[in-house]
């Protein structure tokens, strides 16, 4: 089978959700099929990562994004009625190379990853489109609308409002549709009159995160919270346990310590770190030697979508995972698959407190956690099933007579 396969940015390296989800499908599929990639980057192409991706690519087209020409495409949307978060990934040059690609190549299928990469689907005629949205972007932008202050606020609700429309309409023309969670298929499926929408789960890389066999208990008990820390649902949340539920931790555990590990701290995270117990690392060439140094992981979210991948990544290294509800919205771990869930600071710091003085309580979670992902996000198997959707597709099986 051949495939056409659009990505919003270019899917190597794997080192945040987007592109995490993106790699994962991108190679699980090239070790069967024929697979091209048309992307666009946002920096300056590292050659040495797209040379990577030529490798397990039938071919790779790049095209570059200037963050400023991506800003004012979404401004001048504004007045279009597009929505400004689709419009932002506009390109000419890559809709011309996808055009040249779907002559030359003539693919079998066209998958799209995320809706901004949609309207490059669009008008293909003669063989079947499939989208992974991931999650209900639209929904994200809701949240945002709630808290951030006015006139975000209502650019956010507005983006909101265009994005689930928008949703809807593509759901219905795609061939199938893939959502990273039950809740936010449900969201989509709402909106469109077609019943091919699917969850296909977030996986992890098993081989990279691994536990340290026979791990001893930190001297120093470390809590560690990781991810892009410019990103917003981050900054809110490092900043909610930093200020509201660390100290209530210190009272109990005085040498309790909360490391936010993860590039491009905002001003907010950096600030953090003159508070007492908190270090803030800044970019790190390697998450790993943080989460075998930790006690525990926490996820202290309150604005989130789908399924977090660092809470994946520390469940996969054998830690326990504490975190609000939202933080877990998207898996099936309960208590016995090694998290621990609180709403409010004073609950949160009770259960990491008692977490981080009982080393045993640590072990056992954390053996809980990694067979947890083991059995739910094994990137292999989730190919697999990405792989029979798709093929499905392409040549549907044959209907039997009576």
């Amino acid at each position: 089978m051949k495939i056409l396969f659009l990505c919003q940015r270019v899917p190597y390296p794997p080192t945040k959700g987007e592109k995490i989800r993106a790699y994962h499908h991108l190679t699980q599929l090239a070790r069967r099929h024929e697979v091209h990639l048309a992307c666009l980057a946002d920096k300056g192409v590292d050659e040495e990562h797209v040379a990577y991706l030529r490798q397990r690519c039938a071919s790779v087209d790049v095209v570059y994004r200037s963050p400023w020409g991506a800003r004012i495409l979404a401004l001048a949307a504004i007045v279009t009625g597009r929505p400004l978060s689709v419009a932002a990934f506009a390109s000419r040059e890559l809709r011309r190379l996808v055009g040249e690609r779907l002559r030359v190549s003539r693919p079998d299928l066209v998958f799209a990853y995320s809706s901004a990469m949609a309207p490059y689907a669009e008008g293909i005629d003669g063989m079947p489109r499939a989208i992974d949205f991931v999650d209900a972007d639209s929904e994200k932008w809701r949240s945002y609308g709630r808290v951030r202050p006015f006139p975000q606020s209502a650019l956010y609700a507005l983006e909101a409002e265009r994005l689930a429309c928008y949703e809807g309409r593509v759901a219905t023309d795609f061939d199938a549709s893939f959502f990273v969670s039950d809740a936010e298929a449900k969201i989509v499926q709402r909106r469109t009159s077609r019943k091919d929408v699917r969850v296909l789960p977030m996986g992890v890389d098993l081989e990279y995160f691994q536990p340290i066999p026979d791990r001893e208990p930190p001297r120093a008990p470390r809590i560690v919270f990781t991810g892009v820390m410019g990103y917003y649902p981050n900054v809110d949340a490092a900043t909610y346990f930093a200020r509201d539920v660390l100290p209530l931790i210190r009272a109990s555990v005085p040498e309790a310590r909360f490391l936010i590990v993860g590039r491009d701290p905002a001003a907010e995270v950096r600030r953090l770190g003159r508070l007492p117990g908190v270090e803030v690392t800044g970019t790190v060439p390697d998450v790993r030697p943080y989460l075998a140094e930790a006690a525990m992981a926490v996820a202290p979210f309150r604005i989130a979508r789908g399924v977090q991948s660092k809470v994946l990544e520390a469940m996969a290294s054998g830690l326990p995972v504490v975190g609000t509800r939202l933080a877990f919205q998207g898996l099936m771990a309960r208590e016995e698959d090694g998290v621990r869930m609180a709403d409010t600071p004073e609950a949160l710091a009770q259960v990491s407190a008692a977490l981080l003085l009982d080393a045993t309580s640590q072990r056992s979670l954390g053996r809980a956690a990694r067979l947890y992902v083991e059995r739910h996000h094994h990137w292999e198997r989730l190919g697999e099933q990405l792989d029979r959707i798709l093929s499905a597709l392409v040549a549907p099986p044959a209907r039997t007579g009576a």
